[in-house]
């Protein structure tokens, strides 16, 4: 990361701030808090949801005494197209036309209406291949995005999506995070990044932890909080207290477990197609997981398979910020990565 730059993490329900950079085999983040993201600010269309982002992040940064202007942007995948495709290794000029053309095949949108970001992630000079990474956005989107950090004061230097950013949180981190979750040398894993509407799946590769392919699902944090809601019901904050501290191994008042059982199965069902092409290690769920950290058990449980909660805490060097937000680092990953770019 350069040392003039930070990341900011800005999903449909939190925008998410880190500073950090790699130290050694570890990684020393010297700033890092999250705040609400406004109302509607990417679904809306109005002028005020613009000024209600800027005001959150403006808040963000004077409460976390950032001085950097430069800024990483990272988007939810939701908002998204991702693709991860071979190629040969070929000139500039080439490899441009070819992108453009892939692109083409899996963007249900004109091509001219979206931004493109390419990620190398591995080459093999032997083969003469390049895998790499195509994620293409709305413009609209990224305009809007780049509009609110520089109304807030800031310079935006890149934009790139969750998935992204997470690879490149795992390809730094390939060895550690190998030890810590004793994944099997012939075995890769899988990262579900559970998201406030969607969920991606990323299979990434044994020893070097690269991405080597993606699937997105349409069940989030948001689906699991409606369902139990309307069936308990009470109010928002209520059923997100109860979701974040509920455990089935003890007595509640709630029966979230009947409540949520229909989506859990179509959750698994997704979940077992995508393992079962790869036979990975094991699945390690990042993001919203901590609002809902049961769901990993009842995952695991229906699909007989070991499933765990990443939380990048073991990664980094302790202090008395770290210490505070202990468990709540699993949101943080995306941020995390993108101060890596």
């Amino acid at each position: 990361m350069n040392d003039n730059s930070f990341s900011l993490d800005i999903d449909e329900k939190f925008t998410k701030l880190a500073e950090a950079k790699k130290s050694g085999d570890m990684l020393e983040v010297t700033a890092l808090g999250k705040t609400e993201t406004a109302e509607f600010f990417y679904t809306g269309n109005l002028e005020k949801n613009i000024e209600a982002e800027v005001t959150q992040i403006k808040k963000l940064i004077e409460t976390l005494n950032i001085t950097k202007k430069n800024v990483n942007l990272i988007i939810p995948d939701a908002l998204t197209y991702s693709q991860i495709v071979s190629m040969p290794l070929l000139n500039e000029k080439e490899l441009i036309s070819a992108i453009k053309y892939q692109a083409d095949q899996f963007i249900p949108m004109p091509i001219e209406e979206t931004n493109i970001d390419i990620e190398v992630i591995d080459e093999d000079q032997q083969e003469k291949k390049v895998l790499l990474l195509i994620v293409a956005a709305p413009k609209k989107i990224i305009e809007k995005i780049q509009t609110t950090v520089e109304l807030a004061g800031l310079n935006p230097e890149s934009v790139e999506n969750e998935l992204s950013s997470n690879s490149r949180f795992l390809a730094s981190f390939n060895k550690n995070i190998l030890n810590q979750y004793k994944v099997n040398q012939n075995q890769g894993i899988v990262i579900a990044n559970f998201d406030t509407n969607s969920t991606s799946l990323a299979y990434f590769s044994p020893e070097q932890l690269l991405i080597r392919e993606s699937h997105h699902l349409s069940i989030g944090y948001q689906l699991f909080l409606k369902e139990t809601q309307v069936n308990i019901d009470t109010d928002i904050k209520k059923t997100e207290e109860i979701l974040k501290i509920y455990d089935k191994k003890n007595s509640s008042s709630y029966p979230v477990d009947t409540i949520v059982q229909p989506l859990v199965k179509e959750f698994a069902s997704e979940l077992k197609i995508f393992i079962s092409k790869y036979n990975p290690s094991l699945v390690l769920f990042t993001n919203k997981i901590y609002l809902f950290p049961s769901l990993v058990t009842t995952l695991s449980e229906e699909l007989t398979f070991p499933i765990n909660i990443f939380n990048p805490y073991l990664l980094i060097k302790k202090s008395q910020l770290i210490e505070t937000y202990k468990n709540e680092l699993p949101i943080f990953v995306p941020a995390l990565g993108g101060s890596l770019r």
